[in-house]
């Protein structure tokens, strides 16, 4: 029985270190910042890699299945942390009233430390890709209309897209990837015009992105469903457009009864976004 007790923790051991990241630290106008990489065996050099923001005010930097499903897919992840607002919560500028104290421009960061993990892990700089969760989800949709092709996909999960931001036009087509629960209190699934959730208003998930999907002009729209993984009788709805002229798609999963989460016990959450990204490496 020791015996097995004792194999069992080896195991464990082993996979906690397969999954382990590393922290380092960057310069950036001043500041230093810090982020943390998860580099498998199976990421050779020249691998590309997953930038992944967390939510607002998270201490969940990084997420154990999306490292998984890099590991299998050969890709390196980058989870950087967030500044802190006039609240002291550590996120990304997106425009919530408490970050008026942030530097607007996160695209500005995000090139920059794209270019040192690139030059400091020699990964490729031409496939670097962005997911996020809630206030990281935002900022997708926010860099997708600020600086559209510094990454080769986005994959934002609970996601928003402000109505300041819709307001501008969209330049460039862009691969993007949504997971959403239709019941999320946080990011509602209706949008949010009258700003009562004090984030800012903000437009519908479905209008966010089947307005992504037309910019691209995608020409074909399916829809699927299967069971949610913890409760075979939600069902998750997918509906996929495609068929345009640059090759992005754009993809909407709906986790019926889902509220405000990475949506890991619904779906294979970290499986799905690094396989939608394994579509765009260069």
């Amino acid at each position: 029985m020791k015996k097995i007790i004792l194999i069992t923790i080896l195991l464990l051991s082993v996979c906690f270190m397969a999954l382990a990241q590393d922290a380092y630290k960057m310069k950036y106008k001043g500041a230093e910042r810090t982020y943390y990489m998860f580099i498998p065996e199976s990421a050779k050099a020249g691998a590309p890699f997953v930038i992944y923001t967390h939510g607002y005010g998270s201490k969940t930097f990084w997420r154990e299945d999306l490292n998984a499903a890099a590991e299998r897919h050969g890709f390196a992840v980058c989870c950087p942390v967030g500044a802190p607002d006039t609240k002291g919560k550590a996120g990304w500028f997106v425009g919530y009233p408490s970050q008026s104290n942030m530097d607007p421009h996160e695209e500005k960061f995000f090139a920059a430390l794209s270019d040192e993990v690139c030059r400091r892990f020699n990964l490729s700089r031409e496939n670097v890709f962005l997911t996020g969760m809630s206030n990281g989800g935002d900022l997708c949709y926010q860099i997708i209309y600020t600086k559209p092709d510094l990454f080769r996909a986005y994959a934002s999960v609970a996601g928003l897209t402000f109505e300041y931001a819709y307001k501008n036009k969209l330049t460039k087509p862009v691969a993007l990837l949504e997971i959403h629960g239709d019941i999320d209190h946080t990011s509602m699934w209706g949008g949010d015009h009258e700003n009562s959730g004090g984030w800012g208003a903000y437009i519908p998930v479905p209008l966010a992105v089947a307005s992504i999907a037309a910019n691209n002009r995608c020409t074909v729209m399916k829809t699927s469903s299967t069971p949610s993984k913890a409760d075979p009788k939600r069902s998750i709805d997918i509906t996929s457009y495609s068929g345009a002229p640059s090759g992005k798609d754009v993809i909407l999963y709906k986790v019926e009864g889902g509220k405000h989460s990475w949506h890991d016990k619904d779906v294979d959450t970290g499986e799905i976004i690094i396989s939608f990204f394994s579509r765009y490496v260069k």
